[in-house]
């Protein structure tokens, strides 16, 4: 094989990735933007529990009725940015809140009562919006649509850096 074919195998195979990557992210979003578009009833649901999927994440998750038929659904966030305070069992302060931009914001020590935060932001029983596709009410959000998330994103930007630095060495290589 000649450098010349290397050099394509290359921007094809890698660049070709990128490319399967960064279009994956937009798909990702445009399917969200889609099923938040067809979400256009909205009802009021109620807090009944919560989820901790791990590594200090949680949601509340929310009942609704449609039709006399009873659904859940679990608030979706952009992202989560947690601080994590470790070290010795200092006395910290551990605090949850939500942002105008759908992130949620969690901070915790050593010990912390993921159960007790999230009791503060959404306490049992406390009502929030639902909003659901009247053709399906299965498919919903809760309080606002979610869009541009984190896994889209970074689905984009590491797909588009794959595609620029396998253009870089494409042209390294003829050199």
């Amino acid at each position: 094989m000649s450098e010349l074919q290397i050099a394509w195998l290359e921007l094809i195979t890698v660049g070709g990735l990128g490319v399967i990557l960064a279009l994956s992210g937009v798909i990702i979003n445009l399917i969200a933007k889609k099923q938040n578009k067809s979400c256009t009833k909205q009802t009021e649901g109620i807090v009944i529990q919560y989820g901790f999927p791990g590594d200090g994440r949680m949601h509340p998750i929310v009942e609704y009725v449609v039709n006399g038929t009873y659904y859940k659904a679990k608030k979706k966030f952009r992202g989560v940015k947690r601080i994590r305070i470790s070290g010795f069992p200092i006395n910290v302060q551990s605090n949850a809140y939500e942002d105008e931009k759908s992130w949620l914001h969690i901070k915790i020590g050593p010990i912390a009562n993921l159960h007790q935060l999230a009791e503060q932001l959404w306490p049992i029983g406390s009502k929030m919006t639902v909003y659901y596709n009247p053709n399906n009410p299965k498919k919903c959000y809760v309080d606002r649509p979610i869009s541009g998330s984190f896994i889209s994103i970074m689905f984009v930007l590491i797909g588009m850096v794959t595609l620029l630095l396998s253009v870089l060495v494409f042209f390294l290589i003829q050199l």
